[in-house]
């Protein structure tokens, strides 16, 4: 085979691969339609909700969480049209989370991975705060669980870059993940005693005092860990 048709050759191998990836794409959308009726949700939702995972996958974000988010709404009785609203925004903010997902350093995350972010995202965190929590994680199964954790204190009225820094806080010290997850009960205890979000988010940073949550000693005093402001470099593998 002489040259020019080698060079034709891979040419034309490399043209068909966004054919085969749309494909792929296609076919995660159809598998999301089969879901879908299995779980008794009406035609016209069903095409809605497909058409909106197909677009969503063409442009790199996975179907598989959306089609989760409308079957939790049609569970929860939401009316068919704001599940559609929900969905696309879900949608548009998982494109801005796979975004942060990466800059964090994790080139391919699993759509669970992408959800949570943008989960996180819904629920107030920054996209340079998720990439902090990415950067942080010691391995990629732990950045789902650390953005859910860093969400759930910002839902209890922390500011997003103080549970931000506090999750980080967690992930560099390696502290046991029974530990991370159990930082929102600390929290909820704290307040239950009558401390403000304010004062919790003090006390669980982790330049307060000789101890963390954990009861772990944290070093020097001034000896701050990688934060948003200060991020960490990725262990991923």
């Amino acid at each position: 085979m002489n040259g020019r048709r080698m060079r034709a050759l891979v040419l034309a191998v490399l043209a068909a691969v966004p054919a085969a990836l749309a494909a792929q794409e296609g076919a995660g959308a159809g598998n999301v339609a089969v879901r879908l009726s299995a779980r008794g949700l009406p035609g016209d939702l069903v095409q809605r909700v497909q058409r909106i995972a197909t677009d969503a996958a063409a442009h790199g974000v996975p179907a598989e969480p959306i089609a989760d988010k409308a079957i939790e709404g049609w569970a929860k009785h939401v009316p068919a049209a704001r599940i559609v609203a929900a969905l696309r925004a879900f949608a548009d903010r998982m494109t801005e989370a796979g975004a942060a997902v990466r800059s964090g350093g994790l080139a391919r995350a699993p759509g669970s991975v992408i959800a949570a972010a943008a989960e996180a995202m819904g629920g107030g965190l920054k996209p340079d705060e998720v990439s902090s929590v990415v950067r942080a994680a010691p391995t990629a199964e732990e950045v789902a669980p650390g953005l859910s954790v860093a969400a759930s204190l910002t839902a209890q009225g922390l500011a997003s870059r103080q549970a931000v820094t506090i999750v980080v806080d967690a992930m560099v010290h390696k502290r046991p993940m029974s530990q991370l997850l159990d930082l929102p009960s600390v929290a909820r205890s704290m307040h239950d005693q009558g401390m403000s979000p304010g004062e919790i988010g003090e006390k669980l940073l982790p330049h307060h005092g000789d101890h963390g949550p954990g009861g772990e000693h944290h070093g020097d005093r001034n000896d701050r860990p990688p934060g948003p402001d200060h991020p960490a470099s990725p262990v991923h593998p």
